[in-house]
């Protein structure tokens, strides 16, 4: 996404989604007004009367947003008003970091980890996953691997801007880590880089505005309900602890549901009740489970009682 400027006319290329066109405000024709959005929140619509008209000669109707804020000198400049018809998104601006460069994402979009080999083998014969359905999830959640067959589960950020990848190695020893490491190691990141994480799966967000949210603490589970359950979003904390208010700021006005491990339903709850405009459920029902069981346990049918 282009973020040079952050208003800027709706088009395809620059949401990712069809340009929607209004009526006009001063010539009264329907569907010839493109509307200004905002790149910094999700390419969400501003004012309604903000845009321009495919008319030039007949009408001429252009209304910046420089006009609006002058015209407006009380509107807050970091919010978005959305359509009945769109609902809103609300991204704000993360803290200033390095992000890594994203040809390394490109790089290791591969399907040679052993966790992959088991989503695509004999989970997807268990559960029945559509390899065309297993593909697109591969592709949008951009999974990567190492040479070593670990996976890379990438946190890519709603400005298509790479935070980190998360590097798991599903075997009996459990390791796992962050890309950033061994980079840093190596002098291609300066000592002092600084993690700044995101959700797993945000860059989606932009991409399936009116998408119902679900979120999952593991990588792993939301890849796989996003092969089961394809008209849900499912995104990732990647941890227990990743459910904060600054990381979660980004599901503003969205429909989310949260599904917490059995043991941090409690947990959970307290962390989004520090949250704000989130309508969101929390689900319960993993609760009647051992500690730390989760959706892909119970689909599995790995669910053990406490």
């Amino acid at each position: 996404m282009n973020s040079e400027y952050r208003y800027q006319l709706e088009s395809k290329r620059l949401t990712g989604r069809r340009q929607k066109k209004f009526q006009c405000p001063q010539c009264g024709r329907m569907k010839c007004l493109v509307r200004y959005v905002d790149t910094y929140h999700g390419c969400c619509y501003v004012a309604d009367e903000v845009g321009k008209c495919d008319h030039q000669h007949s009408c001429g109707y252009h209304y910046t947003l420089a006009d609006y804020f002058r015209d407006h000198p009380g509107e807050a400049r970091q919010q978005s008003v959305a359509t009945q018809s769109q609902p809103r998104v609300y991204i704000p601006p993360l803290p200033p970091f390095q992000p890594l460069p994203m040809e390394l994402v490109s790089l290791s979009h591969s399907p040679r980890s052993t966790f992959w080999q088991w989503l695509a083998g004999s989970a997807a014969q268990r559960l029945a996953i559509p390899a065309d359905r297993l593909q697109a999830v591969y592709d949008d959640y951009q999974v990567g691997a190492t040479r070593c067959g670990d996976v890379i589960f990438w946190q890519i950020d709603h400005q298509q801007r790479v935070h980190g990848g998360h590097i798991m190695h599903y075997r009996t020893d459990g390791h796992q880590g962050w890309t950033h490491v061994p980079l840093i190691r190596q002098g291609l990141l300066p000592l002092d880089w600084q993690l700044y994480q995101c959700l797993y799966g945000q860059h989606l967000l932009t991409r399936r505005p009116e998408a119902h949210v679900c979120v999952v603490e593991s990588e792993k589970t939301a890849l796989v309900m996003a092969c089961l359950r394809p008209r849900e979003l499912w995104l990732a904390t990647g941890g227990s602890g990743g459910l904060t208010a600054e990381r979660v700021a980004c599901l503003r006005g969205r429909r989310v549901t949260i599904f917490p491990d059995s043991g941090c339903y409690e947990k959970w709850s307290r962390q989004m009740q520090q949250t704000d405009g989130i309508p969101y459920n929390i689900s319960s029902s993993l609760e009647a489970y051992a500690p730390n069981t989760d959706l892909c346990d119970l689909l599995l049918g790995e669910a053990r009682p406490p």
